[in-house]
């Protein structure tokens, strides 16, 4: 089948051989041109001066003599213009979005040759009809107002001059702004193309040297080209040559055919051009394959590839609806393919370049600077910086060794002076407090990571382009924003400096190398206008993809849109519909996939055009869907073993001065595979900064100003007084507040409470715990006079069991929060400052039940510590085992004291304890004792090991 390109140099050829070199040949992109190039050449027999080949934005672009400007210096211009014609205090940060709406609206316009006075009037007139509100209800007003921000009834009329302003300025500013442009000799696009336009009424302003122009497939027109083309037309200058198929034209539905029905009746083909226009209806095969991965979609590739592929230039050609399929995509390729031409570029967006200074804005954007004293750095942004793959050659040990530093210390914040682990590391970190500086400290990085990285100075790697790349375009932002700054009074905010660079960056390719008529094709959906291949492969045709969604803010409201005919969300449709009816129509051999996957914005759905090619063509469309099975199989449960004999392990690791702690045994009650993590394996859990308090952290902070706080009582009596004048001495328990956040919190027990600076949540937390502390005192007055016997002090014993029908003994204990002598009972109080679950247990051996959803983990703590008391300490003893839970102290009818439901006395309840606690370190110490993992997943919600399980 003839491609199109083909049949347009075969047409040129024949009739215009004799006058080449007077020809002009206006594409819609360069790549056509290219290809046109290509089958021009190969039909010449001899050697020719070639013709002009350009683009159409080249073609009108070079009939003016102003200059196209950057978009900053545009929207700087407009917003002096805008500030001149209507009073306002807002700064040009607030208005660089408002500017870019404008300047987009001015730019329709011209190209569409509307009457800017006229539209403009009619915006006017329809907003005075919208501000008499007699029609809206309550809540459109509220939402108007918050719009307008100062719609307030007592004041309308002021407010509906304000809110009218905005409107009966824009025709002021619109033609003041293009003066402005004009005394200056520059121009956005769509003046450009006006003034081209206007200007054919002087035949003598618009010089045509060529004596004939070709426009070969184009399809949406403005109307200044249509103006162009009309003009050229009547001085028998211009030869259209369009690209379609007579399915669509023929269908009104189609959206494909909508602008060519018109630019056919407008600018009719030559007779003798005579291209194939009946390829749609010819068979074809198509695969639609459903493929629940995004990236997975490339793997369609190989087989895709296989068939009938060649290495000609249009033979086949994968093309990306989805562009970040592009390395999928080079992966996915054959290496037995040769050739492969990437028309794209590689997107700095997808880079690791890119990553980098992305990582370093968020590092300069929230830098804090003080008068006189370094910056300083928030640490999450530092160690993204310092964990990138960039820097990874850089003093790798002391930046390991500082972040393991700060961890253990805690170190929400850096100053810069500490970072300077080398000269790289020093250019990183001395951040500018200036914008106007920003574009040299971001070069600076550059310039250093290229000369540390060593990277010799012919290298032609992708790292070297990529750095190149981001330079130049940075280096291009800092011109415009030194040029702005020196023509005007503006100066650059520090978000406009980062939205202008993220738009620097995005337009950022680093072309492929690679010869572009050989070869497999790969490509984006706009380069392959008026390009036909034999095969193709579209990837990523999803709704969301193909047709792109389109959502442009304007001025100028829908319907007077449709009056002055500018584009509409239907002509994005349109081309779009074009682009992918012209693209398959001469192909026989398609493979389309789709991601079937929900995600984010992705709707998961096929392309309306897929789903018109299924149902409403002629063809025998093959739908297919990869299916990626995961046997099921039943969970493994995780087991722990230890080399050899458990008994001899576990009897040599606990002593009097490291007895089997309660909190131990508790996690053997949990899971079994815990406590061999833990406790056997000794795996560390994950040192991790923490910038808020989490639950246990609170606890060991609450815990050490208790102890600190009695402490002071060296008599142990504890009276009413003495209550009094702790709780009135705020200083000192703010001072032993400090003290613990720099222990427990900071991990240094060298810093001066004074010295301890506590910010954000911290702040809150010490007043928290404050607010606790003093409760808690008022709770214990009310029990006073009474006698602390002991605070955070370790009690140990050693308990004799048969193990294997063997005597054997162990030595148990822990750390008690408090003990202390009330009305002559001695109390067992644990302090929680989380929820405990339950305070009354009705039988003991629901303590030793592993199967509890939820078990009784502070019960079994009050007994252990009782036992261990009444054992080996105060045999002759009352004993009450407590709670003081932080969240009931203000409760005035809060009992502290666990109750046992099962009409046992404290002795009898004991002895039942120590029955089922033998039982317990039986299995434990067995020698042959397996540990694991549990089944119940609520009890993995908070584990530190459940990466490892994969629960929780």
């Amino acid at each position: 089948m003839e491609k199109f390109l083909e049949s347009a140099a075969k047409y040129y050829l024949k009739n215009y051989q004799h006058s080449i070199e007077n020809t002009c040949l206006v594409f819609p992109n360069r790549r056509s041109g290219a290809f046109f190039t290509a089958y021009l050449q190969q039909q010449l027999k001899q050697t020719v001066i070639g013709p002009e080949i350009v683009s159409i934005d080249q073609f009108i672009s070079g009939f003016s003599e102003k200059q196209k400007t950057e978009r900053l210096q545009l929207i700087t211009l407009l917003y002096d213009v805008f500030a001149q014609h209507f009073e306002t205090v807002e700064t040009f940060d607030d208005f660089y979005f408002w500017g870019e709406v404008l300047l987009s609206d001015f730019d329709e316009i011209d190209k569409y040759l509307v009457d800017g006075k006229s539209i403009f009037k009619n915006v006017v007139h329809l907003k005075e009809i919208d501000f008499e509100f007699q029609f809206m209800d309550e809540s459109q007003l509220e939402v108007l107002k918050q719009f307008w921000g100062s719609l307030d009834k007592s004041d309308q009329f002021k407010s509906k001059e304000a809110f009218l302003k905005i409107w009966q300025i824009l025709w002021p500013v619109y033609t003041a702004f293009k003066v402005k442009l004009e005394e200056k000799g520059i121009a956005y696009n769509g003046m450009l193309y006006r003034e081209v336009a206007e200007n054919l009424a002087f035949d003598n302003k618009l010089e045509l040297p060529f004596s004939t122009y070709f426009f070969v497939g184009l399809n949406a027109l403005n109307e200044c080209e249509k103006k162009i083309f009309l003009h050229l037309q009547k001085l028998n200058k211009a030869v259209f040559l369009w690209d379609y198929d007579q399915q669509y034209m023929d269908d009104p539905k189609n959206l494909a055919g909508y602008f060519l029905r018109q630019n056919i009746q407008l600018f009719p083909s030559p007779e003798e051009f005579e291209p194939e226009t009946n390829c749609l209806i010819q068979p074809k095969k198509i695969n639609v394959i459903a493929v629940p991965s995004s990236v997975g979609q490339a793997q369609v590739i190989p087989d895709s590839i296989a068939i009938n592929y060649n290495n000609k230039f249009d033979n086949t050609a994968i093309v990306l609806a989805d562009e970040s399929l592009l390395y999928p995509v080079l992966g996915a390729i054959p290496n037995t393919i040769g050739s492969v031409n990437v028309t794209m570029g590689y997107p700095v967006v997808n880079s690791a370049v890119f990553g980098f200074i992305s990582l370093l804005i968020s590092l300069v954007k929230n830098a804090r600077f003080e008068k006189g004293k370094q910056p300083k750095f928030y640490y999450k942004f530092v160690f993204d910086v310092l964990n990138h793959q960039l820097l990874s050659g850089f003093e790798k040990e002391k930046v390991l060794g500082f972040m393991r530093e700060a961890r253990k210390k805690n170190q929400i914040y850096f100053v810069s002076g500490e970072l300077f682990f080398s000269d790289v590391h020093r250019i990183l970190f001395e951040i500018p407090e200036a914008v106007n500086d920003f574009g040299t400290y971001f070069l600076n990085v550059l310039k250093g990571l290229y000369s540390f990285l060593e990277i010799p100075l012919d290298s032609k790697s992708i790292l070297t382009e990529l750095l190149v790349s981001v330079y130049a375009a940075i280096e291009q932002l800092q011109i415009s924003i030194i040029d702005l700054e020196e023509s005007s009074k503006h100066k650059i905010s520090p978000a406009i400096f980062f939205k202008l660079m993220n738009q620097y960056m995005n337009q950022v390719t680093v072309p492929y190398e690679g010869e572009p008529l050989t070869g497999l094709q790969v490509m984006g959906v706009l380069e392959t206008r008026c390009l036909d291949f034999e095969n193709l492969i579209i990837l990523g045709l999803n709704e969301d993809m193909w047709p792109k969604a389109k959502s442009t803010p304007s001025f100028i409201p829908h319907n007077l849109r449709v009056a002055f005919g500018l584009p509409l969300i239907d002509n994005h449709d349109a081309m779009y519909a074009y682009y992918f009816y012209r693209l398959i129509q001469k192909a026989e051999n398609i493979t389309i996939t789709y991601n079937t996957v929900k995600d984010g914005l992705g709707t998961g759905e096929l392309s309306r055009y897929g789903f018109q090619l299924i149902y409403d063509s002629n063809q025998n469309v093959q739908e297919k869907v990869i299916d990626y099975k995961f046997k099921s199989r039943k969970q493994i449960i995780l087991e722990g073993k230890i080399p050899g004999n458990v008994t001899d392990f576990l009897k040599a690791r606990y002593s009097p001065e490291r007895p089997l702690s309660p909190s131990a045994l508790n996690l053997y009650l949990s899971c079994n595979y815990r406590f061999y993590l833990r406790y056997i394996v000794g795996l560390p859990e994950k040192d991790t900064i923490k910038e808020e308090i989490d639950g246990q952290l609170f606890g060991t902070v609450f815990h050490s100003v208790i102890e600190k706080l009695y402490s002071l009582n060296t008599s142990g009596e504890i009276t009413v007084e003495w209550i009094n004048a702790v709780i009135s001495n705020k200083k000192l328990i703010e001072d032993i507040i400090n003290e613990a956040f720099a222990k427990d919190y900071f991990n240094d027990e060298e810093l001066d409470s004074k010295d301890v600076v506590l910010e954000g949540s911290l702040v809150l937390i010490f007043e928290n715990i404050k607010t606790y502390i003093k409760q808690l005192l008022l709770v214990d007055r009310q029990i006073a006079p009474f006698e602390m016997v002991s605070v955070e002090k370790k009690y140990t014993g050693t308990i004799d069991f048969l193990l294997a029908n063997e005597p054997f003994k162990i030595d148990i204990g822990g750390f008690i929060d408090r003990l202390d002598l009330v009305g002559g009972r001695l109390r067992v109080i644990d302090y929680k400052t989380g929820n405990v679950n339950t305070m009354v247990v009705n039988e003991v051996e629901e303590l030793f039940d592993t199967e509890k959803d939820k078990p009784l983990k502070e019960a079994f703590q009050a007994l252990y510590y009782s036992y261990i008391l009444k054992k080996f300490y105060y045999p002759d003893s009352d004993i009450a085992s407590g709670i003081y839970g932080l969240r009931s102290l203000f409760d005035l009818t809060y009992n502290p004291y666990f109750k046992f439901g099962s009409g046992q006395t404290a002795e009898e309840l004991l002895v039942e304890f120590e029955k089922h606690l033998k039982v317990l370190l039986e299995e434990i110490f067995a020698p042959e004792n397996v540990f694991r993992q549990t089944e119940h997943v609520k009890h993995c919600e908070y584990c530190p090991y459940n990466k490892i399980c994969h629960k929780g």
